[in-house]
Formats: C-alpha cells, structure tokens, sequence
C-alpha cells in the first residue's frame, strides 16, 4: 500500500492515471456455455488474464460449493470444478479453489472468500445500503490469487504476480445474480494507481492521508486487482500520481500537480 498526504484548499480533488493498451473490459461477453444445476441462488464472478483480457475464468459460487471454471472453456459441468466450503466460521466462508490451467498457463493458490458485511467493516453507510439490496445475506467477497504472466508480458517481472481483491474507492466487491451482472476482475493487465476503501475522505482545507495501491481496475466496484508488493514491485520503484484540482469557478482551467509517492506501509 502507499500513501499520499495532501493539503486540500480547493473544491474538490481527482485522482486519474491511464493504463494504455488496456482492453475494454465493457465490450466482453459475459455468459457461460455450460451451467449445472444450482442447489441455491448462485452468484457469479468473472476473471479474465492478460493485458487483452482473453483468458476468462468464471466462478460461481453455489451455496457451500464454489464452481471454478479451470480451464476457461466457459464449462463449470466439468470434473474437478466443484470446490468445497472449508469448515470454518459462519460469518467467514473460505473456498481454497487451487490452480487454474488455462491457454497455456498456471494461476495458482486461488482463494474465493466471502465475509458477513456489517456496518463497522464496511465503514459507509451508503455503501452498506448497497450491500443491503443483494436481497440475501449482506456477504461481500475477496479474491486472492497468483496469476502467471503470458511471455508476451515484457514487463521486467517475476513469472507470477500475487493479488488480491476485495474492495476499492468505488465500494466493495459483490458477486452478481446473473452472469450479465458479475463484476469482472482483470489480472495481470496494465497497471495503474487505485484507492484503497471509501473510509478515506478528502475534506478542502484539511491535510487528508489516502492509501493508494498499484493493480488493476475492473468492471463494477471492489474490482480492482491489487498488486501485492513483496518480491513484485522494487522498493526504490516510486509510482507517479497525476491530480487534477476542480476550480472554485466555473470555466477555470483546472490546476494539475503530479506528486511522486514514496511512503508505504
């Protein structure tokens, strides 16, 4: 995680950075071509690998059984593709789902858990609202995974790259009801700089403190895939933030500052 401290005497404040080359995660189908026969309501996310996005994994989650399609043929009738619930708490569920064989590559130590959402874990109470209308439960889930990098990734970096991802500055992840619905993570495409949590806030006139990740963004909120620093990103590897301040009047031109990020925690 990093961290950027700034001092706040405008309106308002937004932080951008633009990942090139990035695939258009809107334009990418989301239905399967096989589907068993649900014992509960199920809820579905999708994972797609590769700067292009062409690897795309589902995971459907069933009750006490997490549906991992690992070979990314959009089939989760096949065998091996039924995980179990590890026993554990009720308000903490952990599938530990394994590899992921697909085009040629390996992802390993897939992780799928789901939390009981309440209001001090969550922290915003819009956003606690949000959870409220699943309809169900008030679940929320987190992703973890090591996703094995195509030779075509010229980055200079090691062959697999950890993640993890649960929540962001847009809210927290959610699994959807249908296939049209579910968020959709991207792994190992280009990066950019993503925020941490809706708790942080920036309040003008005041010194604020935002933790600030290196990932991923996806489709729908608490998509974005962060990047596990250890043994990945260098530690004299410094990120650039590029803010743009919104004027206190109307058709001002707006005031940019680029600041370079150094702290991490």
């Amino acid at each position: 995680m990093l961290r950027v401290r700034l001092s706040l005497t405008l309106a308002a404040v937004c932080i951008t950075v633009t990942a090139a080359g990035a695939a258009d995660l809107s334009k990418i189908e989301r239905a399967l071509a096989k589907e068993p026969a649900y014992k509960n309501k199920p809820k579905y996310c999708l994972l797609v690998f590769g700067e292009q996005a062409k690897t795309r994994v589902w995971l459907v989650q069933d009750g006490e059984t997490l549906y991992v399609d690992r070979n990314a043929n959009g089939d989760l009738t096949e065998k091996e593709e039924r995980v179990a619930l590890k026993p554990g708490d009720k308000d903490y569920q952990t599938f530990e789902a394994g590899d992921i064989h697909a085009d040629g590559l390996t992802h390993t130590g897939l992780i799928v858990t789901r939390f009981r959402a309440s209001p001090a874990l969550v922290g915003d109470a819009k956003e606690m609202e949000r959870i409220k209308r699943q309809g169900d439960e008030p679940w929320i889930w987190t992703v973890r995974i090591a996703a094995e990098r195509s030779a075509d990734d010229k980055r200079p970096l090691p062959k697999q790259i950890k993640y993890v991802v649960n929540g962001d500055g847009l809210g927290m992840l959610l699994f959807g009801d249908r296939p049209a619905d579910a968020p959709v993570i991207h792994l190992n495409g280009p990066w950019s700089l993503g925020l941490q949590d809706l708790k942080h806030r920036l309040t003008a006139g005041h010194k604020s403190q935002l933790p600030i990740g290196v990932g991923t963004q996806g489709v729908g909120p608490g998509t974005f895939s962060f990047v596990l620093y250890p043994d990945t990103i260098p530690a004299d590897a410094y990120p650039v933030a590029d803010i743009t301040f919104q004027t206190k009047s109307p058709g001002d031109k707006p005031i940019r500052r680029k600041h370079t990020l150094k702290e991490r925690c």
